[in-house]
């Protein structure tokens, strides 16, 4: 496809299917949106990246973006994207910073004047050498496949240059300040696509409690404060209403010999379950 097709949707995937891993999923972006794609490591997140970078061809399916074919990797396309994964972010860890900045400057062909422009700009919000690396000819698109890297800094990325951002992840916890949609992928379907407070709101009023103990305690004791989803001493996960968790924590601390403490969401795996279930 000429990338003289004008369309206010960066990537468009129109019912995509690969092997076992993803089927016929659809679904658009828009030019400035950061968006998210989570499920359980047997969905298929990774694979959506990899179609959409142009690193596996699709089974069936349409898949466009910036309104480019992915898979013929033509150079305009390449220089207009950036994919980072654990994989990738392990690479660039074994080369000195400023040689990453150099060979990458030489890839993309940026002249000095644009390199120093660039670099600049972005060290003034970007600390990681390896994000820093990964944005330097800074593109439009940014692939993120559960990175650990910083992702205030691609926020920022994110607004200051309207680039168009999608992640992968497991989790749902580091995304809720970051992200306002999300799809969710299930056995290789979207069962959900839509805002993220809508799944808080709707699919996860329930968080986990989980709590090391420094001794035994009666077992009758825990489910005054809510349901206990595990107990095998010291370890205790007890989940409580979204609305009262610091309360019911707080009380948790007060009555029972406890270590230590953390609150969290619960898992895309009881997401999902309670979209099925529609509660």
């Amino acid at each position: 496809m000429s990338s003289s097709f004008i369309t206010d949707k960066t990537i468009i995937v129109d019912h995509l299917s690969f092997g076992d891993d993803l089927k016929d999923i659809s679904f658009t972006i828009q030019k400035g949106e950061f968006a998210a794609i989570i499920g359980d490591s047997d969905s298929g997140l990774k694979s959506v990246l990899k179609i959409i970078s142009g690193l596996e061809k699709p089974s069936s399916g349409f898949v466009s973006v910036l309104g480019f074919d992915p898979y013929l990797k033509t150079q305009d396309y390449l220089k207009n994207i950036t994919f980072l994964s654990r994989e990738s972010s392990q690479i660039l860890k074994n080369s000195p910073p400023i040689d990453s900045l150099e060979i990458t400057k030489e890839i993309y062909g940026l002249s000095d004047r644009e390199f120093n422009k660039n670099l600049t700009e972005l060290t003034q919000f970007i600390k990681d050498p390896l994000l820093l690396d990964s944005l330097i000819f800074k593109p439009k698109v940014l692939l993120l496949d559960k990175i650990n890297l910083d992702l205030d800094s691609i926020y920022e990325y994110n607004k200051k240059y309207e680039s168009t951002n999608l992640i992968t992840s497991e989790k749902i916890d580091h995304l809720m300040n970051l992200v306002r949609r999300v799809i969710i992928l299930d056995k290789g379907s979207i069962v959900f696509d839509g805002a993220i407070d809508e799944v808080i709101t709707k699919f996860a009023k329930e968080k986990v409690i989980k709590a090391k103990l420094s001794s035994t305690t009666d077992v009758k004791l825990f489910t005054e404060f809510g349901s206990v989803k595990k107990y095998d001493f010291p370890y205790l996960h007890i989940s409580a209403p979204r609305t009262t968790v610091s309360f019911t924590a707080a009380e948790m601390i007060q009555n029972l010999p406890i270590n230590n403490l953390i609150i969290e969401e619960i898992s895309v795996e009881e997401i999902i379950k309670n979209i099925k279930n529609g509660i």
